[in-house]
């Protein structure tokens, strides 16, 4: 059983239909066409994307790469002027306890020198009235050896 061709319409050749299934065809050859170049270009589109994307994501990496080196040489360069510091308070400390030490030696010195020059202060002093005594002891004796001793008076009873 075949099936019957359609009806022709009227103003048509005979050979309509193959005439219609060749514009059919032409139009789907041109849809294809037309697909086609939408798709390679739908294709050249995410190739560029794709690229744009491993550009992006390689700069990305590069500029986080940049930033890390960074932080890690502003972290060796505080940690380096941390150390320094930490020397430089560290030997300040040490010339502290030394000027420290010094100072309560020379405190030590001064309070003994005090003290010695206290108790020579008083020995010469003693001294000093010890001989003013012997002295003045001596004047006296001198005084009364040369002195004429008055004439004893005599009573006249």
């Amino acid at each position: 059983m075949s099936t019957p061709p359609p009806p022709a319409k009227p103003g048509r050749n005979p050979e309509t239909p193959l005439a219609l299934l060749q514009e059919q065809q032409q139009a789907h050859q041109t849809q294809l066409n037309d697909l086609q170049k939408r798709v390679s270009q739908t294709w050249g589109l995410i190739q560029t994307l794709v690229a744009g994307l491993v550009i992006a994501i390689l700069v990305t990496i590069g500029v986080s790469g940049w930033f890390a080196y960074r932080l890690l040489v502003q972290e060796r360069v505080l940690q380096r002027e941390s150390e320094q510091m930490a020397e430089a308070e560290e030997d300040r400390l040490e010339q502290f306890e030394a000027m420290t030490t010094q100072l309560e030696r020379q405190q030590r010195q001064l309070q003994t020198l005090r003290q010695d020059l206290t108790e020579e202060l008083e020995t010469i002093d003693s001294s000093i009235a010890s001989n003013q005594r012997q002295l003045q002891a001596l004047k006296r004796q001198i005084e009364q050896q040369t002195t004429p001793e008055p004439p004893a008076q005599e009573d006249d009873n």
